[in-house]
């Protein structure tokens, strides 16, 4: 039976005066703060703080055994989605005064992690960097295909001449493929992005991108780099399994 925490009443009309008074106080972030901080620094200490509270560690998890550790944080304009090494899901909605954490739901990442906040001392600048790039993606993506549109001749040549990786974009190739291994997902996929903006033609990142993507449950984005791949070359070997791999993420995007 799951015991429940009952605060005595002299401690609890003092702490609901002060969360009011808190709430009360808008956030404003440091000046240049997106400048200042990238977004796989901003999702790491996420994540080390929601540890450190004891919602997952790496070893064990306080009173509450079997849970699994936190490899993933990934955030839209309204809410934190947080996965655990056992493929479990969490979601929760973001408050947009303190920009803290108010309300999970889910499938039982972690007992009792419904009641978890993470206040302005804590992470709040952190979940900004992250909301405010959710907040951006779309025009970002936007712009990206119409620049992909107009120059896919030129990448489809590149593509078909398996021109050499410049350093740059080979150093982030590499992290990626080690965050992969690690499961670190939303990392990959960043790296990969990276990557994709200095050599945009080339197909195995679009791929690989788009499978990191699909394990993240970001399957809007994982459809959109795959339709890249399948355009930079149309005749590739696995072009039909390629295309199954959208159909599907179509089906998991409508749950």
């Amino acid at each position: 039976m799951k015991s429940v925490h009952r605060w005595p009443k002299a401690m609890l009309y003092p702490a609901m005066l002060m969360l009011l008074v808190a709430c009360a106080t808008p956030y404003v972030p440091a000046p240049d703060l997106m400048k200042k901080m990238s977004v796989m620094q901003a999702r790491k200490a996420v994540i080390n703080k929601l540890m450190r509270k004891n919602i997952c560690t790496s070893g064990s998890c306080g009173m509450s055994a079997g849970l699994k550790p936190i490899t993933g944080v990934r955030v839209t304009p309204t809410s934190l989605i947080i996965a655990d090494a056992g493929g479990h899901k969490r979601v929760f909605q973001l408050n947009a005064i303190k920009l803290s954490i108010i309300k999970g739901r889910g499938d039982g990442l972690a007992t009792g992690i419904d009641n978890i906040q993470i206040t302005n001392t804590e992470a709040t600048d952190e979940l900004y960097v992250l909301q405010q790039n959710a907040i951006n993606a779309p025009k970002a993506a936007d712009e990206y295909e119409a620049f992909f549109a107009a120059s896919l001749t030129d990448f489809r040549h590149k593509a078909a001449s398996n021109t050499v990786l410049p350093e740059a974009a080979n150093k982030y190739k590499v992290q990626a493929e080690g965050a992969v291994r690690d499961k670190a997902f939303d990392d990959a996929a960043d790296l990969y992005a990276a990557a994709l903006k200095i050599v945009p033609w080339w197909p195995v990142g679009h791929f690989n991108r788009a499978l990191v993507l699909g394990e993240t449950g970001d399957y809007g984005d994982a459809k959109r780099e795959m339709k890249y791949y399948l355009q930079l070359v149309p005749d590739a070997p696995n072009a039909r399994a390629a295309q199954d791999k959208i159909y599907e993420w179509a089906r998991l995007e409508s749950k």
